[in-house]
């Protein structure tokens, strides 16, 4: 499991809508993270049931509201994106993975979808 912050505040520094992208890449959850225009943290973790709670710790540190996007490429996608998700507050985009495949793309897209 590995987070990069490309700020030097932590995350519950941010007080504005954060939006993270995540995708399903092989054997990893690949995540990034935008606010203010621009990427502040990319990362990955493994595709387990461990990987998951790892990331549901991470997006929970966060004190911001959060705006995600995740790649459907099968079940597995549908069940990050329900359980990523699953938190008050958070809005979840479900995007083809054959139009936005990176986690930064997928940031991106949640920045900008209405």
């Amino acid at each position: 499991m590995s987070i990069t912050q490309q700020k030097e505040e932590p995350p519950s520094a941010c007080n504005d809508k954060i939006c993270i992208g995540i995708a399903l890449v092989g054997e990893d959850i690949r995540v990034a993270a935008r606010a203010d225009g621009r990427e502040v943290a990319h990362g990955s973790f493994p595709a387990s049931a461990l990987g998951t709670a790892a990331l549901l710790c991470y997006l929970t540190d966060w004190q911001a509201p959060l705006r995600l996007a995740v790649a459907t490429a099968g079940a597995a996608a549908l069940g990050l994106a329900l359980a990523v998700g699953a938190s008050h507050g958070r809005e979840v985009f479900l995007v083809s993975a054959q139009t936005h495949s990176s986690a930064s793309d997928l940031a991106r897209y949640a920045e900008h979808a209405i």
